[in-house]
């Protein structure tokens, strides 16, 4: 049993790497009182688009050289995963590679203390991309937790072009921190994903989350607990990932705010002794165990981006990805 393919081969880029920057956009830029000697913007004037450059030149790179070569990179969530699809890749035969960008606009907030973070709304190079790109733009989060460390890319993610937010850069060239009502609806609408991601049911007041990227995994677990594939006891826990801390990080836009999510799911399978099982390439790939046993656990992230606008709440994912995966229990009947 094997889900569909989330490595993109070199030729169509890769949904969760690269990126090349050739311009960075102006923000409008209102007024606000004056920085208070402890004040500093979080990213200096053209230094999110020299990094994004950068980064998009080393990635590349670090995507054949190893995982090691990419923790220079990447960190969190991403990193998590970026780990894993190059595993996935080495098993299926394919090739990750950085993608290009036409333009990004970047924003980060006052602080007077390290981490500094700033996110960034990149448009895919159409030649990169092909005819969807204008259809589409890379959000990401990037920090930097000390003086002695270099700016890491916490999370990246595909989304709609309709979901690019307005941010609000102001005359010194920072952007404000989101409303408590963006917090309070994002940590809402986040909690309700992971519901439906476990249940299946979009929970009352919720955004249509089948239509906003999540139906594929909601898929999947259908398809694992078909009659025809000899599985058992098939379920989904799911919950929001509070340790990657991404909540911590939201700016204001025009109308309200936007920030990041990731919720985590463990997938449990059980798989009858009588039954041997192909369980597919990419959950090999992943896997930490010797194979054994007639338990699979898989542990899967899906990434969001919720942005507000008053009272309307609009969440965006371009899916899940696999992460790991482990066998436990008596030796059943799984081989490879």
């Amino acid at each position: 049993m094997s889900r569909r393919a989330r490595i993109l081969p070199l030729a169509a880029g890769s949904a969760a790497l690269g990126l090349v920057l050739s311009g960075c956009g102006d923000i409008p830029q209102p007024t606000r009182p004056e920085l208070t000697p402890y004040e500093r913007p979080a990213v200096g004037q053209g230094e999110a688009g020299e990094f994004l450059t950068t980064y998009a030149q080393q990635l590349d790179e670090a995507l054949g050289d190893g995982p090691e070569a990419v923790e220079q990179l990447q960190t969190g969530p991403l990193l998590e995963r970026t780990k894993a699809e190059m595993l996935i890749a080495e098993k299926t035969d394919q090739t990750l590679g950085a993608v290009g960008y036409t333009d990004v606009v970047a924003g980060g907030p006052l602080v007077d203390s390290y981490p500094l973070w700033f996110m960034a709304f990149a448009t895919p190079d159409e030649a990169a991309e092909g005819d969807d790109a204008e259809d589409e733009i890379q959000a990401m989060l990037v920090r930097r937790d000390s003086a002695a460390e270099e700016w890491k890319v916490v999370e990246s993610v595909f989304v709609p072009a309709a979901s690019q937010p307005t941010i609000l850069a102001d005359e010194t060239g920072s952007v404000a921190t989101a409303p408590q009502a963006h917090t309070e609806a994002a940590d809402r609408v986040a909690a309700q994903a992971a519901e439906y991601m476990q249940s299946g049911k979009v929970p009352d007041g919720a955004p249509a989350f089948p239509d906003a990227g999540f139906q594929d995994f909601r898929d999947y677990i259908d398809e694992l607990g078909a009659e025809d594939t000899g599985f058992s006891d098939v379920g989904a826990e799911c919950a929001v990932d509070t340790e990657a801390g991404l909540s911590e990080y939201a700016l204001a836009t025009e109308g309200g705010g936007v920030s990041f999510a990731e919720i985590r799911c463990t997938i449990t399978v059980n798989v009858p002794e009588s039954y041997f099982v192909d369980l597919g390439d990419d959950i090999d790939a992943v896997m930490t165990t010797d194979g054994d046993g007639n338990t699979i656990t898989i542990t899967a992230g899906q990434p969001m981006l919720t942005t507000t606008e008053g009272e309307e709440v609009t969440v965006s994912s371009p899916g899940w990805f696999m992460l790991e995966s482990a066998t436990s229990g008596e030796s059943g009947g799984s081989e490879d």
